[in-house]
């Protein structure tokens, strides 16, 4: 994921830069970035990292997915097609304008069977350390009991 995080730091999008790397074997495949053209067009990164692959005709089947952003329905499909069942992405709050897309790639996935899954890069604090103290009891122990005959 650290690599992605630094391929979207080179993207050209503006608002929401996005970074994008296919894994297959441990082995980077493909990479991609958000790209938003002059013409208002964008360019999903997921979406550039499966054309990576396809323009130098690398396999993609049962390679993994790590993006820094929420893929768009055109890109799980084309993920689909191409034999790309998982997705791991970097947990982060969607943004407003695109929420209603992301809603119909998430309904579209779940129609696949294409697993999409956050990475949440800090460690939930509920979770760190355990807010119980143990006492010390220890039931090998049997000097703490009273005996009376």
């Amino acid at each position: 994921m650290s690599i992605a995080s630094a391929i979207a730091r080179g993207s050209t999008h503006p608002i929401v830069p996005g970074g994008c790397v296919l894994v297959r074997d441990r082995e980077i495949i493909g990479d991609g970035r958000s790209v938003l053209c002059s013409s208002k067009v964008e360019i999903d990164c997921i979406t550039y990292a499966i054309a990576t692959c396809a323009k130098r005709g690398t396999p993609t089947v049962g390679s993994v997915i790590y993006s820094t952003r929420y893929p768009f329905s055109a890109s799980v499909f084309q993920a689909y097609l191409m034999g790309i069942r998982r997705f791991l992405i970097a947990a982060h709050e969607w943004e407003p304008y695109y929420k209603d897309e992301f809603r119909r790639a998430a309904r579209l996935a779940r129609e696949l069977e294409i697993e999409i899954t956050p990475i949440f890069e800090d460690a939930d604090p509920r979770f760190v350390a355990n807010p119980h103290e143990l006492d010390d009891y220890d039931p090998k122990d049997k000097s703490d009991i009273d005996i009376d005959d």
